[in-house]
């Protein structure tokens, strides 16, 4: 009888490092390929190809990805499968550009991920072929510019150190204004972790309980959270 499925994860890394190296070599200028060695959060990039897309580097933080990240949403959830794919959905780049992201998750022996391959479109230059060919057929309604790209004048560049990144992201989700009354305050609260969780924050250890400090709640209350945002309708 054969025996059960076994891996080394490093193994598995080390095989998808130079598959990130073979594919980013034919790869258009406009899609980013990187894997991210989740098991290191603070240092996540463990390869990346086309890295202009995004603007990072071997060796950076989860954290300095992809804004509203959707995919990792349901990172920390353990599930049975090995594999699980979050396709064709939409990012912005720290520098405010579109994108159009999907990511394949691994999970141990465990059900945690340990490793994420993902792939990041700037469709920008796809959307403006589109208006010079609409413009040079006289179509009179070019594509909005938000499809393009967000406008870089509001563009910040990111912190460079980890525990800078999550303050930031921390600050930029409580900021929202809570409103009055106590389901106001909750619903923020609510969309202020899932904000958080969307960037990987609670990938870094601490995270949670720097979370709770900066809404004014426990921790257990912000584990709370993430349970709800779990079972909540997509």
């Amino acid at each position: 009888m054969p025996s059960p499925l076994t891996f080394d994860e490093d193994s598995v890394l080390a095989l998808f490092t130079s598959t990130v190296r073979a594919i980013g070599s034919v790869l258009p200028g406009n899609a980013e390929l990187v894997l991210h060695d989740l098991r290191k959060p603070e240092y996540s990039i463990a390869e990346i190809a086309n890295a202009h897309v995004s603007g990072r580097k071997k060796g950076d933080s989860v954290l300095a990805g992809m804004r509203a990240d959707k995919a990792f949403a349901s990172v920390l959830e353990e599930k049975d499968e090995p594999v699980s794919l979050v396709l064709d959905y939409p990012t912005l780049s720290r520098e405010g550009h579109a994108l159009r992201s999907s990511t394949a998750f691994y999970r141990g022996s465990d059900g945690r991920p340990f490793a994420a391959l993902c792939i990041n479109v700037n469709t920008a230059g796809i959307s403006d072929a589109i208006n010079l060919l609409q413009c040079l057929v006289g179509a009179v309604t070019p594509l909005p510019a938000a499809v393009a790209h967000v406008p870089e004048a509001n563009a910040e560049p990111g912190p460079d150190n980890v525990e800078d990144l999550v303050h930031a992201i921390i600050r930029s989700a409580t900021e929202q204004s809570p409103g009055s009354g106590r389901a106001n305050t909750k619903r923020t609260n609510l969309l202020a972790v899932q904000e958080m969780q969307e960037k990987g924050i609670f990938l870094i250890k601490g995270s949670v309980e720097m979370a709770a400090s900066a809404l004014g709640v426990t921790r257990y209350t912000v584990y709370n959270y993430l349970d709800e945002l779990k079972n909540a309708p997509r």
